[in-house]
């Protein structure tokens, strides 16, 4: 990239860091987020600026990706729900995805995101629960590190609303057409209650694929009734700093049309593992 330089005038070229692999750039921007139209939790509307672009993973974090770095609890994939390495990983707990985080950072000489009682490494965070905890609950997110982490809930509503950011313009990642939406998404209508190997549907603008539909995604977030605009509005959002619950998005094999929707919010303990629920990652930009 060729810039000028103010002080002397001259044309100055500037290496751009190549965006990884896997990954695409989302731009920094402001958008509405919420909707107008249907539940509770996703009002009222407001808005978001998200100040540093990221990198978002284009696909869901695969089973052959998963199987790399973690282990599966008591249930593993099955050719049930769907089972290969191009499958996404399911049966993943919130408290999973953060170990497969750090433990991925680390291995690609990343600085990880998330320390837990004051340690990065998840070899001295003990057994991943299989309850709610509260040593686990009380995670800390280093929000400039450059390793793997899940993406916070206003960051995931951005990428996938892919740059229409006006209120209830955009129903889908991809398309506001219901007749249309199988062209994007695997749900209940197409999928045969299972999941499919990612990538397999057209992509969202930002080349972001499976943002509806497949398997629904976990987030930083704890849940909220409804929006709190102190914590959840505003420049780069993290949500509140307890709860309960950890928020999860876009819908997956199983859901009705309307749980496909952009600004459609649901939630889970941090300890549960289902079959329609796994995760992407995002990874900070200098760009």
């Amino acid at each position: 990239m060729e810039s000028v330089c103010k002080k002397c005038g001259e044309t100055v070229t500037k290496e751009l860091q190549p965006v990884p692999e896997g990954f695409v750039l989302v731009k920094a921007g402001t958008f509405q987020m919420g909707s107008n139209k249907g539940f509770g939790d996703n009002k009222p509307v407001h808005e978001v600026t998200i100040t540093k672009p990221f990198y978002m993973g284009k696909y869901e974090v695969t089973q052959a990706e998963y199987e790399v770095y973690c282990s599966y609890g008591s249930s593993v994939p099955s050719s049930s729900y769907g089972d290969g390495d191009n499958y996404p990983a399911y049966y993943v707990s919130w408290y999973d995805a953060l170990v497969y985080c750090n433990k991925r950072s680390m291995a690609e000489g990343l600085t990880p995101c998330y320390s837990i009682s004051g340690n990065t490494d998840p070899s001295k965070w003990g057994t991943v629960p299989t309850s709610t905890d509260s040593t686990w609950n009380a995670v800390v997110c280093d929000w400039n590190a450059n390793g793997y982490r899940l993406p916070t809930e206003a960051e995931w509503e951005y990428a996938a609303r892919a740059g229409d950011n006006t209120v209830d313009s955009l129903t889908y990642s991809g398309t506001s057409d219901v007749n249309k939406l199988g062209e994007y998404a695997w749900y209940t209508s197409n999928s045969s209650s299972k999941t499919h190997e990612v990538g397999t549907k057209k992509a969202n603008t930002y080349g972001l694929y499976d943002m509806s539909g497949n398997v629904w995604e976990w987030c930083w977030n704890w849940s909220t009734d409804s929006y709190d605009t102190t914590t959840e509005g505003g420049s780069d959002p993290t949500g509140a700093s307890a709860g309960s619950l950890r928020v999860y998005r876009g819908g997956g094999w199983g859901g009705l049309s309307d749980f496909c929707a952009v600004s459609y919010r649901y939630y889970y303990n941090p300890n549960s593992r289902c079959s329609n629920l796994g995760f992407r990652v995002v990874r900070a930009s200098s760009k």
